[in-house]
């Protein structure tokens, strides 16, 4: 009885964490760039038996490696110069509290310190791994190999000048979202920037959550929920007529 009921409760306990990653999904479903959660890995229910006791011991299995949708999303046309999108597979590098990590976010701008930023206010880096500082301009353009040339303010027109290129990688080993929300190597090893990654400017690249899967996904786990809680019930039910039977008579 012990193991139908730590079951019961160990799979609500994984449909709660489910559900919170789908809702985080839902909600930055419009992010650009953002890559949705997969839900938590699990691998059962474990169950340690203290043979001094009659009591057993239920203990959820799960995976913690934090899997992600690493598909790229839809390609949106903005016409915005500060906007930029990967082309295929690969990432911007950016520089996070934790040293440099992956992002797909292109919505770029300048912070107060005239230094390259996504829409979540990291800073860019470059293929040195170093800030991107952009001078006063009056055009600025990305290259396919990601190289930032503008023209600058009060020289001639037509003039172009180059300030370095975008940091940009293709990861060489698995890859994993950390706690901290930013997706880096899974073992530890440091960010450096690779060969072969493409852009296109004035475009962005949508999140890459699916939005009717998610929805429908959500209204399947509330069911299981719901299934899960009657067998708490029907454990309890048993139990309960058990004890009963156990009962001596009066």
């Amino acid at each position: 009885m012990d193991r139908l009921i730590h079951t019961a409760l160990n799979s609500l306990q994984i449909v709660k964490d489910n559900s919170f990653l789908r809702s985080n999904n839902l909600a930055n479903s419009a992010v650009p760039g953002y890559r949705a959660d997969y839900h938590v890995k699990t691998a059962g229910t474990a169950f340690y038996d203290n043979y001094e006791s009659h009591i057993t011991r239920g203990l959820s299995i799960t995976d913690d490696t934090n899997l992600f949708n690493q598909a790229p999303g839809g390609l949106d046309e903005t016409g915005n110069e500060f906007d930029v999108a990967i082309k295929d597979e690969g990432y911007f590098i950016t520089q996070s509290a934790l040293g440099p990590s992956f992002s797909r976010r292109g919505d770029f701008s300048l912070n107060q310190s005239k230094q390259l930023i996504n829409g979540s206010n990291a800073v860019m880096l470059s293929d040195q791994l170093q800030p991107i500082t952009v001078p006063p301009y009056r055009k600025i353009d990305f290259t396919g190999a990601g190289e930032i040339i503008i023209e600058p303010l009060g020289s001639d027109p037509g003039t172009r000048q180059s300030i370095g290129f975008l940091g940009m990688a293709k990861p060489t080993s698995a890859i994993k979202k950390f706690p901290d929300g930013e997706i880096r190597y899974a073992d530890g090893s440091t960010v450096v920037p690779t060969e072969g990654v493409e852009i296109v400017n004035k475009y962005l690249e949508m999140s890459n959550v699916n939005l009717m899967e998610e929805l429908v996904t959500s209204i399947e786990e509330q069911r299981i929920f719901e299934i899960n809680l009657k067998l708490v019930k029907a454990a309890e039910d048993i139990d309960r007529s058990g004890a009963s039977l156990m009962k001596m008579p009066t």
